[in-house]
């Protein structure tokens, strides 16, 4: 798929790797729409597009609201035709407690937010999409997902895990949509708060930690998944130092 005059709308495009890849994408000449909860934010990478020569526009959402869906096709459609839809925004949440000590209320919107949006948004772009001759949607989700070791945030590792199984599963809606729907799981991301945590752990920690994944290199691979028109339902897998992993969709045996 070509890019260029395409609206492509980025969730959590605002900071860290998200605003990255809002750089590569309107560097390929699409229509970013950069949609995040944090407006001020939103402004600064719209304005940095724009001084770069690119094109772009915000939209502030909470992902969580169920009328988010609605907001964000709206606001695409009104820059142009609509191509891609990357659902990157995620996290741990703001509670600063983790299941089990973290309330339902607080771990559900962690699942919500990670898991439970990307789904419902690529159900929202479908039709758009379909009616522009065919897009992509790529899910960014995290190693946490793949890994079987214990992690500090049992919900967003079991959200990341059910996003890289849910785009696998939907694999089929290039036939019936014309949509591909892959996913990116990236390492450790050298984003500027992943250099000051290694810096602060205690050097035989820090020996023994994975090599960061540059930001840029996530976003290359957003950019491959969209526009690689033979990939559908595939999971690729970013890993600091190392060469990416498609995984094998074969079944299990």
């Amino acid at each position: 798929m070509d890019l260029r005059d395409r609206v492509a709308v980025v969730t959590g495009g605002a900071a860290g790797a998200g605003r990255v890849v809002v750089s590569a994408l309107a560097g390929r000449g699409a229509i970013v729409l950069v949609a995040d909860a944090d407006g001020p934010r939103c402004a600064e990478t719209v304005a940095a597009v724009e001084l770069s020569g690119g094109r772009a526009a915000s939209v502030v959402a909470d992902l969580c609201d169920d009328a988010a869906g609605d907001a964000l096709v709206d606001a695409a459609l009104r820059l142009g035709r609509l191509g891609l839809l990357v659902n990157n925004a995620g996290g741990w949440g703001d509670a600063g407690r983790r299941f089990p000590d973290a309330t339902p209320d607080e771990w559900g919107r962690v699942l919500e937010l990670n898991l439970g949006a990307p789904m419902r948004l690529t159900q929202a772009v479908l039709a758009p999409l379909r009616a522009a001759g065919g897009g992509a949607v790529v899910n960014v989700a995290s190693g946490a997902g793949l890994e079987l070791s214990p992690y500090e945030s049992p919900e967003y590792g079991a959200a990341k895990a059910g996003l890289i199984r849910f785009t696998a599963a939907v694999a089929r809606l290039r036939e019936t949509h014309g949509v591909r729907v892959n996913c990116l799981v990236p390492g450790w991301i050298g984003l500027d708060r992943a250099h000051a945590q290694l810096a602060a752990m205690p050097a035989a920690r820090r020996a023994h930690a994975p090599p960061l994944v540059p930001p840029e290199r996530v976003a290359a691979s957003v950019v491959h998944l969209a526009t690689a028109d033979d990939l559908s339902g595939r999971v690729l897998v970013l890993r600091g130092g190392r060469e990416p992993d498609l995984l094998d969709p074969k079944p299990f045996e």
